[in-house]
């Protein structure tokens, strides 16, 4: 079935998980229930995700590290009635926290919350039946050579990413996925060239750390990255270890998007899975916001600008909150973070915008540097290769540039912070 780190859980186990389960006061009864969960055993989780699936239940995993107190408070704006808390909760047979009233009956869902890079988190609820349209739109049509590899899920396996599409899909296809734990990426090389044929799942950040690792004859078969798109220079790194590069679009609401293959550039995105009809602007000079139709006419809105290439290819552009809007050129952050990236020294960097006292935009620059940088160098690299709107009036050197799991920043937050 599974391999977490180095051990296999075989259908012998997920049997008696099942069992367990059964006999559970309230996991028995989670039909029509909604279940926040907040565990460190993955196996288990698993096992739990797929029982509550089956079962017709709705669940709502919460990362590993959550406090009590944040996940009380969280599962009760999700509206579940219990709260899983615990590898115990679950071994001892009727150990759970009631939240609500648990006589309202609810349909079968995963519930997941969004990043929140973009303001609060918000509370998304998907159906198992449009889970089971993604994986198989996934599987069938968007990913089908993926079949032949082994899934080294290196990211979370509570959010959508990595439990849709590194792990349902895999078993769905009966593939055993390597679930990691150990995120050291000198164990997950380890592990990886262990196997034959094979897909690391993560986010940028790890990938980069294990491809700095990997000799040059002996690289990295093929990775999938989703989460944040990646900035150029990284991109351009990663080519030179990684044989395959994959690279996915989604959003909690829907799931994935777009799968690009081999990608040429770090703004592919790829093409949309069949089962969804999806919007966005014609070419790079007019990128319009990323609108998906699910099957039955429901719309999202993803608050992302991208456009179509010629190819029908999907590349993302920035987030709308992300554009910077100065004196009515518009300013995408990422475009200046890669030629910024490119100036001896540069570690790490975010542009992000700042609202002037006289009420427009302002180009905001904090960077991480091996070298020291005077304000004025900064500038002058940016005023040969962007335009006169695009360079960063306020520049800040910091040690560290914060980043959440799957490598996204929110830029609101520094603003914020700027200000």
């Amino acid at each position: 079935m599974i391999y977490v780190d180095d051990s296999f859980f075989d259908k012998k186990f997920f049997d008696s998980c099942y069992d367990a389960f059964d006999q559970h006061s309230v996991i028995s009864q989670c039909k029509g229930r909604r279940i926040a969960v907040c565990m460190s055993n993955i196996s288990v989780w698993i096992a739990l995700c797929l029982y509550i699936k089956e079962k017709g239940g709705a669940v709502f995993p919460l990362p590993v590290d959550t406090p009590l107190a944040a996940a009380q408070r969280r599962a009760k704006l999700a509206q579940c009635q219990y709260l899983i808390f615990g590898d115990d909760a679950v071994a001892s047979g009727d150990c759970c926290e009631v939240l609500m009233d648990a006589t309202e009956v609810f349909s079968g869902s995963l519930i997941q919350m969004s990043s929140g890079t973009t303001g609060n988190p918000k509370v998304i609820e998907r159906s198992w039946s449009s889970i089971d349209l993604e994986i198989s739109s996934y599987m069938t049509e968007a990913f089908p050579e993926g079949s032949s590899m082994i899934p080294v899920v290196a990211c979370p396996v509570n959010h959508s990413y990595g439990l849709i599409c590194g792990v349902l899909v895999a078993l769905k296809r009966g593939v055993h996925p390597v679930i990691i734990r150990n995120n050291n990426p000198k164990y997950i090389l380890k592990r990886i060239q262990s196997l034959d044929n094979y897909i690391v799942y993560s986010s940028p950040i790890l990938l980069g750390a294990i491809a700095i690792l990997a000799k040059d004859n002996n690289p990295i078969k093929a990775v999938m990255t989703s989460g944040s798109v990646m900035q150029k220079p990284f991109f351009e790194k990663l080519k030179i270890k990684v044989l395959s590069i994959y690279q996915q679009y989604g959003c909690s609401e829907i799931g994935c998007i777009s799968l690009a293959k081999n990608i040429s550039s770090e703004s592919e995105i790829g093409k949309v899975l069949p089962h969804l009809d999806v919007s966005a602007g014609s070419d790079s000079d007019t990128p319009k916001e990323i609108v998906a139709i699910l099957p039955g006419g429901h719309k999202v809105s993803t608050c992302d600008l991208g456009f179509f290439d010629k190819a029908n290819v999907l590349h993302f552009t920035s987030r709308i909150d992300d554009m910077i809007n100065v004196s009515g050129f518009n300013v995408y952050p990422g475009e200046v973070e890669n030629i910024i990236l490119e100036m001896p020294g540069m570690l790490d960097v975010v542009v992000f915008k700042r609202q002037h006292s006289l009420g427009h935009d302002q180009v905001c620059l904090n960077y991480v540097s091996d070298v020291e940088l005077l304000d004025s160098e900064i500038r002058q690299w940016c005023k040969s290769r962007l335009s006169h709107h695009q360079i960063p009036m306020v520049i800040s050197s910091v040690d560290e540039i914060p980043r959440l799991p799957n490598g996204k920043v929110s830029r609101n937050k520094m603003a914020i912070s700027l200000a």
